[in-house]
């Protein structure tokens, strides 16, 4: 009797090991885990587009900033000056209010001395057309200064975008992560001067067979494992980008997921992994 049961117990499990193995299958065919990068959704290196020596520096490396922040400034007095002086030339509506007065002025004298020059003939023809030509020429510079005042006004406007160009803002809210130039050097055109990274959102970057991403698509959702330490975080992903090309020497399909990252806890270029269904 022991040895029947023996045998019946063997039996039992022997069947429990083919079930698990059978079910592990059926898990592994359900997802799969694949590795990538994670970085940031905004990092954004900037430069100014005007030659210049760096006045002040109103941030350093790990300061958060707004959208918009002013990070530094190039001299700017010149400028500055310019703009003032423009600005008072363009403001400056004596000539014009002049102007304008001296053509209404005669303007009235013209229409009396037609009027007398029909109803009377006291006026000679002469007279008429003498004041007439001085209305036309007071209308001519009337119109001539109202151009000169809308010139003014541009080069105003020109002096404020140039003096805008000296003061390097930050286009996205963020972290600055580096400076490259201290108060009191030059900078070039388009050399860079400063890092900032928004980490509230990043992206897990994955390549990934052609055939399995091929299921994938844009707004789909996933979950994703990301290191923090020694512990795992679980991230819900948004797939945001989908290769529509696969790489001819790997074969392989860049996906790439969105997670929200509030805290920073992620810090962008550790690695992580998304876990991807199986159909």
């Amino acid at each position: 009797m022991k040895s029947k049961y023996r045998r019946l117990l063997f039996v039992c499990m022997a069947l429990l090991v083919v079930m698990a193995f059978h079910t592990s299958l059926v898990f592994a065919e359900e997802t799969m885990i694949v590795s990538g990068l994670t970085e940031p959704v905004k990092d954004v290196t900037l430069s100014s587009e005007v030659a210049g020596q760096i006045a002040k520096i109103f941030f350093k490396e790990g300061d958060h900033l707004s959208k918009g922040s002013i990070i530094l400034e190039l001299n700017k007095k010149f400028e500055e000056l310019e703009v003032k002086r423009n600005k008072l030339i363009w403001e400056s509506k004596v000539e014009l209010n002049s102007a304008s007065a001296r053509a209404e002025t005669l303007k009235a004298l013209l229409e009396s001395t037609r009027s007398l020059f029909k109803a009377m003939g006291s006026i000679s023809k002469e007279e008429l057309e003498t004041k007439e030509l001085e209305y036309k020429l007071a209308v001519a510079e009337h119109e001539r200064l109202k151009i000169t005042e809308e010139r003014e006004r541009i080069e105003y406007k020109m002096t404020l975008e140039k003096l805008d160009k000296l003061i390097l803002k930050s286009p996205i809210q963020g972290i600055v992560t580096e400076l490259f130039l201290d108060e009191g050097e030059n900078c070039e055109p388009r050399q860079p001067m400063v890092h900032v990274v928004d980490t509230s959102k990043c992206l897990l970057v994955c390549n990934i067979e052609s055939p399995l991403g091929q299921n994938l698509k844009k707004g789909q959702s996933v979950d994703l494992e990301i290191p923090i330490g020694s512990e795992i975080a679980h991230k819900k992903g948004t797939i945001t980008f989908v290769s529509p090309v696969v790489d001819q020497a790997s074969g392989l399909l860049t996906v790439k997921s969105e997670f929200e990252n509030p805290d920073g806890s992620v810090r962008p270029g550790v690695a992580g992994s998304m876990i991807i269904p199986i159909k």
